[in-house]
């Protein structure tokens, strides 16, 4: 049952502001969740006037006088302001004083933009994130230990935390390439909407993946329906079991001793239950972390509602 906020209160409104979806949490002064709000106002269908955004989900949820907190991709060259990400290194308590500060147009409203992170590899590669940082930060304040932070989905993060700084940043495209090769070329024809998980099949694409590489493994998936090897319903769950085993066999290849590290997972219900499987298979048994969770921990230690405790 939801709070009712006072003439008194100056609560707290984190948004998770992607490209496609916008999320909003709204907290009390003492950090309670009031209420939650999801819609898909995300960065590309506000045509560039994120202010006029602002208020209208502001009017939605009847707020004037509010702190707001916002991540991920509004902080992008295509969001509401650029801000500069935060090198590898910098530590994650940093992220409370380097927010910055944008002008909404409203006296009534403080508005702050979470940076993303940096990280370029020892060829000078970079990558980069934004918003899972929050996350990550949320996560730790809920006594997750240093290691590796899996976040999957559309580009799935590895992040590698030690003592509460960002050493390693590595981005899979792989929920992108599962819905490309499902959709588009010659896998497609193989593959239905309406297809349900096939467990076998998952995990026979998960222990293909240990051995080659992935673009000759994804025309095998074919290969096994045409030979009669492989029923087409099962394509899709093989297929996804490939794309998540390749990103596994990456990160045990890339991170060597680190690979053994603790992973803490950050993802819905569904998604999680299928990288989880994928982790223990390969031999890296994973804390389960709900994104809601980890987000609302976060907005608290931003806002200086409560102190990270790094453990």
């Amino acid at each position: 049952m939801s709070k009712p906020i006072t003439q008194q209160s100056a609560p707290l409104l984190g948004i998770d502001w992607g490209t496609t979806n916008r999320r909003a949490y709204l907290l009390d002064e003492q950090g309670e969740l009031l209420r939650r709000h999801d819609d898909e106002c995300g960065i590309l269908s506000v045509a560039g006037d994120f202010a006029k955004s602002l208020d209208g989900l502001l009017a939605e949820l009847k707020l004037d006088r509010v702190d707001v907190i916002m991540s991920g991709m509004v902080g992008s060259r295509n969001g509401w302001r650029e801000v500069p990400y935060l090198e590898a290194g910098q530590s994650l308590p940093r992220l409370s004083q380097a927010m910055h500060e944008i002008d909404a147009g409203r006296p009534d409203l403080r508005c702050r933009i979470v940076p993303g992170y940096r990280f370029s590899n020892a060829a000078g590669v970079p990558d980069v994130m934004r918003g899972e940082e929050t996350q990550v930060l949320g996560a730790l304040s809920l006594a997750a230990t240093d290691g590796w932070f899996l976040l999957p989905g559309t580009h799935s993060k590895w992040v590698l935390v030690q003592d509460g700084s960002i050493r390693d940043i590595i981005t899979f495209m792989t929920g992108e390439l599962f819905a490309l090769l499902k959709h588009h070329g010659t896998l497609a024809s193989l593959m239905k909407e309406d297809e349900s998980t096939v467990p076998a099949a998952f995990e026979a694409g998960l222990e293909a993946a240990r051995h080659g590489g992935f673009t000759h493994l994804a025309f095998t998936c074919r290969a096994l329906v045409v030979t009669g090897a492989m029923p087409a319903a099962h394509a899709s769950s093989y297929l996804s079991g490939l794309l998540i085993g390749a990103e596994m066999q990456e990160i045990r290849a890339r991170a060597g001793a680190a690979g053994r590290m603790p992973v803490q997972l950050i993802g819905s219900p569904a998604l999680a239950a299928r990288y989880v499987d994928a982790l223990e298979i390969f031999g890296m048994a994973p804390s389960v972390w709900q994104p809601d969770d980890v987000y609302v921990a976060a907005l608290r230690v931003l806002a200086g509602i409560t102190p990270l405790t790094l453990k």
